[in-house]
């Protein structure tokens, strides 16, 4: 029988159980309508966020803290905080956590002191609780994350407060581990959120993203530790997610209150955040003439749409300056640029030089290096983690290709149907294609300076990356049922897993020799863990990362099924709304509304 044109069917449809649309589907059947799609992506999207939560307790609760470089630079920065001060770089490291290196908690140096006796090489200057038995100081026990904003510190501030203040700061310490762990499980949402504005018609690309983000070992090492880097991945893709939607799904209050907030906290996260807002504050114009041209809040001209697009960008940018300027004006007077990035990189030098950045750029090993700094410590990748980052590379390469190559087929056939808003479609890739090229210009102009070749720079374009690993799998065989993306997923997980006991090794030669699951338990009993909840901890890892692999292949199984033609569900125009604040629903349980301009779900 014919598919019907009533707006009203998915309605009728929605009661009865959706069934499941074979890759076959006659063009005449049933669809299933957005109920199910949505179930299967949210699904999906809590299979990751597991996932990521059983990888990250594991390396929360096995590293001992401040095992890692910077970390006790960054927790020190939010103790300050508990105490009411903003660091300086020059402001020295204070032992405040058991294990934590630095100056015992209630030695306090002025900053200016404290770079005078590095500079000098003599503590003799110093009160004498900072003398150390006469060892020198260095630039390793200043606090040279104060650059950055507060924001993140005053996040993390809470349970290093809270356990200072019930005398248990060790527990306060890890409660700020798994708290960042909470951030990275935002950060993969927002990636999942963004990839649905950016792909509305494939929500197994947007599950496929998240769950690659989610096994990224990058990730896993930043928000299994108190760093900030998974906090301004979260804010930069959940911002420029709410910025395209103004583009995608039309121009609203209710849209337009998360970019006005998140914005300004992008700017706040990191000293790289500035230039990521300054991206997303004319984006967001431009997204709001965009939205503004069809629907209720539109005039018959350009003149209105125009207007409400420098309205909305106005508020962003004055928002943003108004939050986060006060704290880039202070960097600038206290070390001579916005961001302090050159007094930064004085504090360390590398001794690589200088080289210009078409060098940089055409540097195989340049690319090498940050390809391999995604999987781990380039030293510990040998035997199956080489072979895992050599697989994957060449999988996700020859699945873009193939990609490529259908849609070039399609295109000449002329069989891509339905109404397509282009511009739209190029403006919001341009924008994420910018916040890409702005994380990677940043690494270069640090490498060309003459730092090291640090590929946690290049972590707000990391959604990017997912989406290109989860597009490769989508494109080849066996993809109908997500089969690909699953065992990449399972193979970048494995690899956490190995890498992590590697690592463990080398900061503990007394557990090497053993299984990656005893190095695993070895490492949770010397930490404050003990040796009574070491096997409660590997059961609930164990129970999450099971459950989440399960539920993500169920999730694969049904979503990728549903991307050709004879699947995809096409809503028939809705209504008009009654105000410009209340677009329609569509009440199928999506994480967005429809977009009447594009004919299908814009989620």
């Amino acid at each position: 029988m014919p598919r019907t044109t009533s707006p009203h069917w998915p309605r009728r449809m929605s009661p009865a159980p959706p069934e499941r649309p074979g890759p076959t589907a006659a063009p005449g059947h049933q669809r299933p309508g957005p109920t199910a799609s949505g179930r299967w992506l949210a699904l999906g999207v809590v299979a990751a966020g597991l996932l990521l939560g059983a990888l990250g307790l594991t390396g929360a609760f096995a590293t001992k803290p401040f095992a890692a470089a910077d970390e006790a630079q960054h927790t020190a920065y939010a103790l300050e905080l508990t105490e009411g001060r903003l660091p300086e770089l020059d402001t020295l490291v204070r032992s405040t956590v058991p294990g934590m290196p630095g100056l015992p908690p209630d030695c306090r140096v002025a900053p200016a002191d404290a770079r005078a006796a590095i500079g000098r090489r003599d503590v003799s200057v110093l009160p004498a609780c900072a003398q150390r038995s006469g060892a020198l100081l260095t630039t390793f026990d200043l606090m040279y994350t104060a650059n950055h904003p507060p924001l993140f510190y005053l996040l993390e501030a809470l349970p290093l407060g809270a356990g200072r203040a019930l005398d248990h700061p060790v527990a306060g310490f890890y409660a700020a581990r798994v708290l960042n762990l909470a951030v990275g499980i935002a950060a993969v949402v927002a990636t999942a959120g963004l990839v649905r504005i950016l792909l509305p018609g494939r929500p197994d690309l947007a599950v496929g993203a998240a769950a690659v983000i989610a096994v990224a070992p990058i990730l896993i090492a930043v928000t299994s530790q108190v760093y900030n880097d998974a906090f301004a991945v979260a804010l930069i893709t959940a911002a420029t997610a709410a910025a395209l939607a103004l583009a995608r799904r039309g121009l609203s209050v209710r849209r337009l209150l998360p970019v006005v907030l998140l914005v300004p906290a992008v700017a706040l996260s990191r000293a790289s955040g500035a230039l990521a807002a300054a991206v997303l504050v004319p984006a967001v114009g431009i997204a709001a003439v965009l939205g503004s041209r069809s629907g209720p809040a539109a005039g018959p001209a350009w003149r209105r749409p125009l207007l409400a697009g420098f309205g909305a960008s106005a508020a962003t940018g004055l928002l943003t300056v108004a939050a986060a300027g006060w704290f880039y004006a202070r960097n600038n007077r206290l070390y001579g640029d916005p961001a302090g990035s050159e007094r930064v990189a004085s504090m360390f030098p590398t001794g690589y030089g200088h080289r210009s950045v078409w060098e940089v750029l055409t540097a195989r090993d340049f690319w090498w290096t940050i390809y391999q700094g995604l999987f781990g410590r380039l030293s510990l990748q040998h035997g199956v983690p080489h072979r895992i980052v050599i697989g994957v590379g060449l999988l996700t390469v020859l699945g873009l290709l193939a990609a490529a190559a259908r849609a070039l087929l399609a295109v000449r056939a002329r069989r891509v149907s339905g109404r397509r808003d282009w511009a739209v479609d190029v403006f919001c890739w341009l924008v994420v294609a910018a916040q890409a090229a702005l994380a990677l210009a940043t690494l270069v102009g640090y490498v060309a300076a003459g730092g090291a070749t640090f590929t946690r720079y290049l972590l707000p374009a990391l959604p990017v990356l997912a989406l290109a690993v989860a597009a490769g799998c989508s494109a080849l065989p066996l993809a109908r049922r997500g089969i690909p993306t699953l065992l990449v997923v399972l193979a970048l997980g494995g690899n956490i897993v190995i890498m992590l006991g590697r690592e463990l090794v080398r900061r503990d030669p007394r557990l090497d020799g053993l299984g990656p699951f005893a190095q695993l338990r070895g490492a949770l009993e010397v930490t404050a863990v003990g040796t009574g909840r070491t096997p409660l901890i590997l059961a609930i890892v164990i129970t999450l990362g099971v459950l989440g692999i399960f539920l993500l292949g169920l999730s694969l199984w049904n979503l990728a099924a549903c991307t050709v033609p004879p699947c995809q569900w096409r809503p028939a125009p809705a209504p008009a709304p009654a105000s410009a604040g209340g677009a329609a629903v569509d009440g199928g349980g999506q994480f967005g509304t429809e977009s009447d301009r594009e004919g299908h779900s814009a989620v």
